[in-house]
């Protein structure tokens, strides 16, 4: 009976052996997963894997905006003379009334006319 328990117990000790190494095993592959999976771990072996694709797509994007923010010079047109200005703001508020008028004599002239009738025929 001595010994049937000390084999338990020794069983016993291999066992929670092996088992704190599955735990130890399992938290190790757990942390290692969890920081394979954070973005911002990701992001960095991403850069670690590829630095001349990161360089070369962000140079071309600095150049980009660059082109896009730089200033331009402006060229001045010269001013119309206040004659000419109001010459073009009546064309433009006469312009609808034109193209009315223009349509209505179309519709006009579109227009099937009524027959004409021949006096000496009759109506």
């Amino acid at each position: 009976m001595a010994q049937s328990t000390e084999i338990i117990r020794q069983r016993k000790k291999e066992l929670a052996l092996n088992l704190d190494s599955s735990r130890t095993c399992l938290s190790t592959s757990s942390r290692s997963l969890r920081r394979r999976l954070s973005p911002g771990q990701a992001l960095g072996s991403y850069f670690r894997r590829h630095p001349l694709q990161i360089f070369g797509a962000t140079t071309a994007g600095v150049a980009f905006l660059t082109y896009l923010v730089r200033p331009r010079p402006h060229v001045k047109t010269p001013q119309k003379p206040i004659s000419r200005r109001i010459l073009g703001w009546g064309i433009s508020l006469i312009k609808p009334a034109i193209r009315s008028y223009v349509l209505n004599q179309a519709k006009e002239y579109l227009r099937p006319n009524a027959p004409e009738t021949d006096s000496l025929l009759g109506p």
